[in-house]
């Protein structure tokens, strides 16, 4: 995998008509939990335009809420709640807790996945998570990637094209997968919650969204 630096325009489709599903409050992404809601208000206030808002869920969770790969902790986060509460997460946790921030608020939110090369990883390859949220105020689905920055890893807020941690290499079998899914992979959310702590799963992330 490669940093984001000159990316080709993915274009996403939603698995389901409408934004019911898209609005959902889940066991995972518990919106309508109060410390949830309350954070997801407080994120909106002063801002009206749902981009606006969507702007400042992403750089909340972006910049404040840690890549659990890149601090020293053992902890295993899920739920958007869980989330929040311990302030870290690996990229499918905090798409997790960003799509129950930005939901709160009215925004349908889907799920989205990479499938990149990893060397730490036992099956070579493993899934990145991000958003995708319908802002409509610009009337399109626009791709938010909340993983986190650092030395290699720039993400932006961007209307016009995706700002993603990585450049798929497609040669070498590296992908971005086009659906918007309304809940997050399954083979996801089993990890996350039977994972007894971050060390013990480091080299089996998932690599499919398939069951």
């Amino acid at each position: 995998m490669s940093g984001a630096s000159d990316q080709e325009i993915p274009i996403f489709r939603p698995e389901r008509d409408g934004f019911d599903r898209y609005l959902e409050d889940t066991i995972v992404v518990d919106w309508q939990t109060p410390a949830v809601f309350e954070r997801a208000r407080e994120l909106a206030q002063g801002h009206e335009e749902p981009s606006e808002r969507a702007r400042a869920a992403f750089e909340f969770v972006r910049d404040e809420i840690d890549h659990s790969f890149e601090i020293e902790t053992d902890v295993v986060t899920c739920s958007a709640s869980h989330v929040l509460r311990e302030g870290t997460g690996l990229c499918y946790a905090k798409s997790h807790l960003l799509a129950a921030l930005l939901r709160a608020r009215g925004i349908p939110v889907g799920f989205a996945y990479q499938r990149l090369l990893s060397t730490d990883n036992l099956s070579g390859y493993a899934l990145h998570g991000f958003v995708v949220a319908w802002l409509s105020d610009v009337e399109r689905w626009v791709a938010l990637d909340a993983r986190g920055d650092n030395e290699e890893v720039e993400t932006k807020f961007q209307l016009d094209r995706p700002s993603l941690a990585y450049v798929p290499d497609v040669e070498a079998g590296e992908q971005t997968l086009p659906l918007i899914l309304a809940r997050p992979a399954k083979r996801v959310v089993e990890l996350l919650d039977r994972a007894e702590s971050l060390n013990r799963i480091r080299r089996h992330l998932p690599d499919s969204i398939l069951p």
